[in-house]
């Protein structure tokens, strides 16, 4: 679990604790809520992270469980247990591929990547990470994103691929910090559900 401090006196613990990502987009959502109140937090984040994690569960822990501050449990995955299979599959050579520099700029991307993204292969390279996510799923505060692929060396999550005629497709990425040298991180994305 990973433990995400409103700032309210509200605490949420998320599950699977090792998702950065869903962590970072839980603690954004708590930051921008204006209650305290557990079952209005419980609410907003079910309605807010549904779009790109359609599984995610919440639960606020019962008062006679625990004491302190209140707590909401929240499961990317409906649950406990991750849905999220072993990495074997970006082994494979039909997987979407693209490759950012330290700056979070594409320098690299397969042909899977463009045909994922809907877009022409060059079009990729010197486009942002994110470019090609629904905007209203990215991370507000990247720079925490990549601080945390610095610390762990991975980042493996859900995301909403928006392509340029408006169809959405939810992917799994994994991130891996220095997958194609130094200061060349890989990102691997299929769909997903």
């Amino acid at each position: 679990m990973h433990v995400v401090d409103a700032g309210s006196g509200l605490l949420a613990l998320t599950f699977p604790h090792d998702d950065q990502v869903f962590g970072q987009r839980v603690r954004e959502i708590l930051g921008s809520s204006m209650t305290a109140d557990a079952s209005e937090v419980r609410e907003l984040l079910t309605r807010r992270l549904s779009p790109v994690y359609p599984a995610v569960a919440t639960a606020v822990r019962d008062e006679v469980a625990g004491f302190g501050e209140p707590l909401v449990y929240v499961y990317r995955d409906g649950g406990a247990l991750s849905d999220l299979v072993a990495d074997a599959w970006i082994d494979d050579r039909t997987t979407a591929r693209v490759v950012t520099d330290a700056t979070g700029v594409y320098v690299d991307a397969n042909d899977e990547a463009a045909a994922l993204f809907a877009v022409e292969r060059e079009s990729i390279i010197g486009a942002r990470a994110g470019t090609f996510t629904r905007q209203d799923s990215r991370i507000e505060d990247a720079a925490a994103l990549w601080r945390a692929l610095g610390s762990t060396g991975r980042l493996h999550s859900l995301a909403l691929v928006r392509c340029p005629d408006g169809t959405e497709k939810p992917v799994e990425f994994l991130t891996l910090r220095d997958g194609d040298g130094p200061g060349r991180n890989v990102t691997y994305l299929r769909q997903f559900g």
